[in-house]
């Protein structure tokens, strides 16, 4: 039976935990209380109830109550003995989290970052800021493996956390740093329930699925091209309702909206193209459909909903009662300084031109009076700001 520790204890984290149990692992959970707490109902009972209609092309299903083995907020005794660790925390938390993680790792673990968003590059750059040499494998995948939502936590009278699970990934796009190593994660891989229907697939360098995650290209257009009706939602009269979560996918995609989030994949195109390296594929006409990507991991790669038709939410991610969509959201806060900064660093090396990422992201600053790349990623998070584009593709493919 495989040991596995999930780092983190959010909505991904929560779903990894009870689907890698009710899967046959052993699992351990570790929260990093200085980010947010929880867990504290389920640290007696460490009961995790996994629920929802997890769609999937094989209609595989794993509903059920999880007791995990190990519920802590000691790191050193969550990863100590594993066998692999599975890391689901916001981007902005790797710093401090692989901080401490990286001095813990032993030899023959491997290390899985859902989504990656070049946390494999700066848990490697912290390695050898540390001078470790441990023998571990980092796999960065593009997204997480389910649409999740935490629906119930911290419930001390039930002391049972509820994940809901609307979607289950059919296929995946991954890369080990470096890319050599992916065979022998594919092999240690097999071990992880979490992906027992989910086919894993190998993207071209941890920078193919930094620039994979579908999460900024429609997040961020969806949001800023919005402003208004999200900050009027349910105050105006006839802008939404109050007891209406503002949904970016019911109410904020539209063909005009699907031009700007293409317009921004072609932006992330051009830079993978620079580097000579891959991009998960992103058809136009997905982006002029409401349900967009999301749909096609429902549904199927030929599925497509007209703008025409409203979404059915009674299918989708549930949002917590009187929970309100504001600007304030990690669909800017994580995607801007993480992907569209992230993207741009890579795309200033080559001169690369990214007109529609940059204006997402001076909007962005704007709105909300900040400078997302002052503090957000750069070449020098990555470890890479001393490398030329061909070192550090070599770097990434072959860890030299």
């Amino acid at each position: 039976m495989a040991i596995i520790t999930i780092i983190g204890a959010g909505n991904g984290a929560h779903a990894l935990a009870a689907d890698c149990k009710l899967g046959g692992a052993e699992v351990r959970m570790f929260e990093f209380t200085r980010f947010n707490n929880k867990v504290k109902g389920i640290m007696n009972s460490r009961r995790i109830r996994f629920e929802g209609i997890e769609m999937n092309y094989e209609k595989f299903k794993r509903n059920g109550t999880a007791v995990i083995d190990m519920v802590t907020y000691d790191m050193r005794e969550a990863v100590h003995g594993a066998n692999h660790i599975l890391v689901s925390v916001q981007a902005q938390g790797f710093e401090a989290v692989f901080e401490e993680l990286a001095p813990l790792l032993e030899d023959g673990q491997t290390v899985s970052i859902f989504p990656d968003n070049f946390g494999s590059l700066i848990l490697r750059r912290i390695m050898r800021d540390k001078g470790l040499n441990t023998k571990v494998i980092i796999a960065g995948f593009s997204s997480l493996v389910y649409g999740a939502r935490l629906t119930d936590y911290n419930n001390m009278e039930t002391e049972t956390d509820v994940v809901n699970v609307t979607y289950r990934e059919n296929e995946i796009r991954v890369d080990t740093l470096p890319s050599s190593d992916f065979d022998a994660y594919l092999s240690a891989s097999k071990e992880i329930p979490a992906f027992d229907a989910t086919t894993l697939i190998q993207g071209d360098t941890v920078l193919d699925i930094g620039l994979s995650n579908v999460n900024v290209l429609l997040h961020v257009p969806a949001v800023i091209l919005n402003a208004g009706a999200i900050e009027n939602w349910g105050i105006i009269p006839n802008v939404g309702a109050p007891d209406v979560y503002y949904d970016i996918y019911a109410h904020g995609v539209s063909p005009s909206v699907g031009r700007v989030q293409y317009a921004f994949y072609q932006d992330l195109v051009a830079v993978a193209k620079a580097f000579g390296v891959g991009i998960g594929p992103v058809e136009e006409d997905v982006l002029q459909s409401r349900m967009g990507l999301i749909g096609q991991m429902f549904y199927g790669a030929d599925y497509r909903l007209p703008f025409s038709e409203p979404l059915d939410q009674t299918t989708w991610l549930p949002t917590p009662k009187g929970a309100r969509f504001s600007m304030d959201s990690r669909y800017i806060t994580e995607d801007v300084p993480v992907g569209c900064c992230g993207a741009m660093s890579f795309a200033n090396v080559l001169q690369v031109e990214t007109p529609v990422i940059s204006a997402m992201t001076n909007l962005s600053n704007i709105m909300m009076k900040t400078d997302y790349c002052k503090t957000g990623y750069s070449l020098k998070s990555f470890g890479l700001e001393k490398m030329t584009a061909v070192e550090m593709v070599e770097y990434m493919r072959a860890g030299k």
